[in-house]
């Protein structure tokens, strides 16, 4: 796939009908100059980092565009897929990958420069969605799913690798990505596509159709319509050599196998293992004097199924000759299906002994998912005098539905246990009493988001070198977020989940915000920019400035720098406390309260929401250019992120040291260790992106890309007196993500080679700093490389066929210990940076009716 640097490129190129290379166009939007006949069709747009409408090519600002001819050729079947591939975005996929999280899995995110997903302004044809009010990657309920988005939809996609809170408001700290969807289509087309690994499962099914219907020109209206339908089946671990098994003695890691057996294993008193299992044990199952359960052989999944449909209508309507009206209706449903193994306990034996054991004969864990989203926009837009207006309001809302099944009531399951009525060892209860014991928990999310916002935009007066070009504008919203569990997940009452306490919350907002375009002369532009929003906890100023310097056709020099925020989100501030009993007893803690050593003080620890959380607060710097010498252009930015205020969960040392401390009404201690505003965050890198271009003459054109990320540094520290902790090269953090891609168009064929290359990394979590760097005792995980071939055919009028192979070298991930050391990832053997499907067929047909 080719990544057009500028989304002005394709406005300009369809402006003045010049289809040029597609997808092998590679040559930046400036060097393209319009006749005076042609010029008259170039239409004003507003790109992705701008409020204001232009025909330039390249802004000061980095700005990356994937258009719709590039989507197709990549063969992506969802956002998902073709998001990974970018080298700016940055992978963690255990959301897609793994089936033993049903808050979070089948979600995609989007994250970039080493930030979250919180902090990635996601929009739909420039405006905000509703969230996902069940997931993120830190339980905060704050980013939005994009795998709801139909790719067939999509016009293009503009990612701004800038701040972008001056034009958009919170969020916007590592960056913007703005989806954007098709418009003024007029026809009918149908899409059919097919994919199926060399293994024969991970099979996809997609079907898409799109319509439109009338011109402004002639009809005074458009109205274009979309529906998707999208099924993939699961991949299991199992079917995979390294997943199939959690002891991962056979790659030099530790036997995760779990010691929650079926055949239980007893404890003592003091609930310490005493080596014996209630019935015999499997040899091949005991293992550190425990008997072991493998809950990779079956069930869980390494890349989770899908099942989802969308639909979108566009419509715009000509009142009169500088006004029209329109409105956008979008709505999408994915029904998701995941099983967790049979539920793990400690039980109890008529004798009074414990074990932990496995009740199997209750079945698996099963979660049914529904997600729901849907968005409703209705605006005019128009002129006066020379000032462009746009108004609109909308909704949007986002509801998920989690329906459990074989968990139990912990009341009744307990008192069954301690009464010998039920043998977790065996499979022969009586089958209605291990049905009277089961619940069937349901967790609800919603949230919602409405909105009105006006802007004008214009020139102001004209200078020697152009237009003074500014725009201003006024929004104002509503965030309302809800996550409700039932009332025995409430209650910590339900065996085989956690405790859940339930959210409701709302939060109104409003900005002002302004930005101008000043052209100096000697092809100097600079863009000034700056937004005000006001929240309920806390109001911020974001301002943004950036310059560009194009001397000629072949040459660009920008710079910028951007200040941006991250609100707080809704969970963040208005979630559960709960306070739990601890002991101030290491010598640390002990001195951080002016005590002894070896003092011993109960105390009360209060973690969950902190309604006094503020903003976390981000500084962006972007300088960078472009070259580019005949068939040869080259693109450089350098970018560092500075972000301070970062909401974490602090230990209780750190919250000691730093006084988050008060007084229960007994008088006992109370260590707040709920989140807080406490790290800083720096993250550093350069972008390179070099293309080449070549006419083959009656053999047609050859085109080369070649975009790479390269991180000097993603690093954290908790105060300014602590040393930085440096991340890059640590686990699934890998410095350096390369995307070579080749392709001949010749007649009515392409052929594209596609090459994505993934540093390798040290196998820890543990960071390096100045003083201690990783040791060398640390193992690396290797590089990983993929390589796809795709041929697209246009053969017979109206028809596009595409045949490929993805993976066609059927690497699979390299082995990572830190992957299944710790709890907190997939276990799965590999970093979530890639996924173990292999080889990968796939077809797709699009034929337009008319």
């Amino acid at each position: 796939m080719v990544f057009q640097r500028k989304s002005l490129a394709l406005a300009v190129a369809y402006a003045i009908g010049g289809a040029g290379l597609g997808a092998i166009a590679l040559t930046p939007a400036y060097a393209q100059q319009p006749t005076d006949q042609q010029a008259t069709k170039i239409e004003k747009v507003v790109v992705t980092g701008s409020n204001i409408k232009r025909i330039e090519g390249e802004t000061a600002t980095p700005v990356q565009v994937i258009t719709r001819k590039e989507i197709e050729r990549t063969g992506a079947t969802n956002l998902n897929e073709l998001m990974r591939a970018l080298p700016t975005i940055d992978i963690f996929d255990q959301g897609e990958l793994a089936s033993n999280s049903p808050a979070g899995s089948g979600t995609a995110t989007v994250r970039m420069r080493g930030l979250s997903e919180t902090n990635v302004l996601v929009l739909l044809n420039g405006r905000r969605l509703p969230v996902n009010a069940l997931y993120d990657s830190s339980g905060a309920g704050a980013a939005f799913d994009i795998n709801m988005i139909p790719i067939g939809a999509i016009e293009r996609v503009e990612i701004l690798k800038d701040g972008g809170s001056a034009i958009y408001g919170a969020d916007a700290v590592a960056g913007v990505v703005n989806f954007i969807t098709r418009k003024d289509y007029t026809g009918l087309e149908a899409r059919v596509g097919y994919g199926l690994s060399s293994r024969s499962d991970g099979e996809e099914k997609t079907v898409g159709v799109t319509g439109g219907w009338g011109t402004l020109d002639k009809d005074r209206f458009n109205v274009l319509a979309s529906f998707e339908y999208f099924k993939r089946d699961p991949i299991y671990r199992a079917d995979r050599d390294i997943s199939r098994s959690v002891d991962f003695r056979r790659f030099g890691g530790p036997d995760r196998r779990s010691v929650f057996s079926p055949y239980g294993n007893l404890l003592d008193d003091e609930f310490n293992f005493t080596g014996e299992t209630v019935k015999p044990c499997p040899p091949e199952n005991f293992s550190g004097g425990l008997c072991r359960y493998d809950f990779n052989t079956s069930l869980l999944t390494s890349y989770n199924g899908a099942d989802r449909w969308t639909t979108m209508v566009v419509g715009t309507f000509q009142f009169s000759p500088n006004w029209k009206g329109f409105g956008q209706f979008f709505m999408g449903e994915a029904k998701d299906h995941f099983e967790a193994h049979p539920v793990p306990d400690f039980f109890i034996l008529p004798t009074g002994q414990w074990y932990t054991g496995r009740f199997m004969q209750g079945g698996p864990r099963i979660t049914d998912r529904k997600s729901k989203l849907d968005e409703l926009i209705l605006g005019v837009e128009g002129s006066i005098g020379g000032i462009d207006l746009n108004i609109a309001a909308g909704q949007g809302k986002s509801k998920v539905e989690n329906r459990d099944k074989n968990y139990y009531n912990a009341d009744l399951w307990y008192a069954a246990l301690e009464a010998g009525l039920l043998d977790a060892t065996v499979n022969t209860n009586d089958p209605a009493l291990v049905e009277s014991l089961k619940v069937t928990p349901i967790r609800v999310g919603k949230s919602q988001v409405s909105f009105f916002d006006a802007k004008v935009s214009g020139e102001l007066f004209q200078m020697k070198a152009g237009p003074f070009a500014y725009a201003a504008g006024f929004s104002a919203w509503k965030e309302e977020l809800t996550d409700t569990p039932d009332e025995l997940t409430q209650q910590g009452l339900v065996v085989g989940s956690i405790q859940q306490a339930p959210v409701n919350a709302t939060r109104n907002a409003k900005a002002l915000f302004a930005e101008v375009n000043v052209p100096l002369g000697m092809g100097v532009e600079v863009q000034g920019a700056v937004r005000w929003d006001d929240y309920p906890t806390a109001s911020r100023t974001s301002p943004k400035v950036a310059a560009r310097w194009q001397p000629n056709k072949t040459f660009l020099i920008r710079a910028s720098y951007s200040e941006s925020f991250k609100m707080p989100t809704l969970k963040q501030l208005y979630g559960a406390q709960e306070e739990g009993a601890i002991n101030i007893s290491s010598d640390e803690e002990c001195q951080a309260i002016g005590q002894p050593a070896g003092c011993f003080i109960p105390a009360y620890q209060v973690n969950g929401s902190n309604p006094s959380l503020k903003p976390e607060i981000g500084k962006t710097f972007n300088i960078g250019g472009i070259i580019e010498a005949g068939p040869v252009s080259v693109g450089l930015d350098w970018f560092k992120i500075e972000k301070r205020d970062n909401i974490t969960t602090p230990t209780i040392l750190s919250s000691l040291l730093a006084g988050r401390t008060g007084r229960a009404t007994n008088g006992q201690l109370l260590v707040y260790t709920n989140l807080q505003n406490t790290s800083f965050f720096e993250t550093s890198g350069i972008d390179l992106d070099t293309q080449l271009k070549l006419s083959l003459g009656s053999l047609g054109k050859l085109g080369f890309r070649d975009v790479a990320t390269y991180y000097l540094y993603q690093r954290q520290r908790g105060a300014t007196s602590d040393p930085w902790y440096n991340y890059v090269d640590t686990y699934a953090t890998p410095r350096w993500r390369n995307y070579f891609k080749s392709e001949w168009e010749m007649g009515d064929w392409v052929v594209g080679l596609t090459w994505r290359t993934t540093a390798g990394f040290r196998d820890t979590d543990d960071p390096a700093t100045g003083e201690e760097p990783i040791p060398s005792s640390v193992r690396t995980v290797g590089r990983h490389e993929e390589g796809d071939i795709q041929v697209s055919w246009t053969g017979i009028k109206n028809l596009r066929v595409d045949l490929g192979v993805k993976n066609f070298l059927d690497r699979m991930p390299p082995i990572s210990i830190q992957n299944v050391s710790s709890n907190a990832y997939t276990q799965m053997g590999f970093a979530e940076l890639y996924h173990n499907r292999g080889r990968f067929f796939y077809g797709s047909v699009n034929y337009k009716f008319k």
